[in-house]
């Protein structure tokens, strides 16, 4: 659930953050680093970019290195991976409108996955990230790793798979003594800040923001087509004063067991950031204002009476 809230926050505070204006002594026309980190790390093959190429696949390769892929390992995700809806009805309405992009998976993986007992959204989820090759390899790590004790090979293929947010399964603990660490997402979108200040400013913002949403059961959920655009809106010089962001007007909790109706479905529209963490009234067409983040975490606060 974190995981997809914090998915469509990513690009809002990718632009918040920006503070990557210079390339190699050079202004540039954006003040993020995320495309040109994303350029830098996509190794597919020019059947996977969709371009003309005279490859004919290579057999060792996942997919045969022929299969598209849309993006860059480094990039947004491509999938949402909660189970909030039960039913067909709901499953396919989440697929069809929040699911809006194209998520290849590796099929082999996602049939032991759906074998294994996990659910079709997460199965989903960790079936494309197996649409990518390993880029290291350690020697004496390999057929000499114990699957059922160590995580290392499925490590191997998640943590070089960089997107905006990632889903961390717990470590294995290999003694009574050792902590225990949890289920966690990891937020990735933030630029490092000059002073150790600001960068623990955004990092209590985070945790305060994912204490908001927890606690009210808040709904941001956006199509993810739209989360992309505001990915390369957050590129755009100046974008956190000028430019506006998709997001939902109305983050109320979804009813459980239903499928939205059309004016759930449509609830977003073109914010400003400022608008997105303060708020905005209601035209006279809307029915109720939107909070904005920043009140809410004030309301939250007074909450647990802090």
């Amino acid at each position: 659930y974190i995981f997809d809230q914090l998915a469509v926050l990513s690009p809002i505070m990718l632009a918040l953050s920006a503070a990557t204006p210079i390339f190699k002594g050079r202004l540039v026309d954006t003040d993020v680093r995320w495309n040109v980190i994303s350029a830098s790390m996509d190794d597919r093959t020019p059947s996977e970019r969709k371009e003309n190429s005279h490859f004919e696949g290579d057999k060792r390769m996942a997919g045969n290195g022929l299969k598209p892929i849309p993006k860059s390992r480094y990039g947004s995700i491509s999938t949402y991976i909660h189970d909030f809806r039960q039913g067909e009805e709901a499953r396919a309405w989440k697929l069809n409108h929040l699911n809006d992009i194209d998520c290849p998976i590796d099929e082999e993986s996602y049939r032991t996955l759906l074998e294994g007992g996990i659910d079709k959204d997460l199965a989903r989820h960790l079936a494309h990230l197996f649409t990518r090759d390993p880029l290291v390899i350690f020697e004496g790590r390999i057929e000499e790793l114990n699957d059922d004790l160590e995580v290392e090979h499925f490590e191997n293929i998640q943590s070089t798979n960089w997107q905006t947010v990632r889903w961390k399964p717990p470590p294995p603990r290999t003694g009574p003594n050792d902590p225990h660490i949890g289920w966690r997402t990891e937020f990735r979108s933030l630029e490092i800040q000059i002073t150790d200040f600001e960068n623990a400013a955004y990092v209590v913002f985070t945790v305060l923001i994912t204490r908001v949403i927890l606690a009210f059961d808040l709904c941001l959920y956006i199509p993810l087509s739209k989360v992309d655009e505001n990915m390369q809106t957050s590129h755009k010089r100046g974008a956190v004063l000028g430019e506006k962001f998709y997001f939902r007007k109305c983050i109320d909790p979804l009813e459980p067991n239903s499928v939205p109706d059309n004016d759930q479905l449509n609830s977003y529209e073109e914010m400003t950031i400022l608008e997105i963490l303060m708020g905005k009234d209601s035209s006279e067409e809307e029915k109720e204002s939107y909070p904005g983040l920043i009140p809410l975490i004030y309301a939250y606060l007074d909450h647990i009476g802090t």
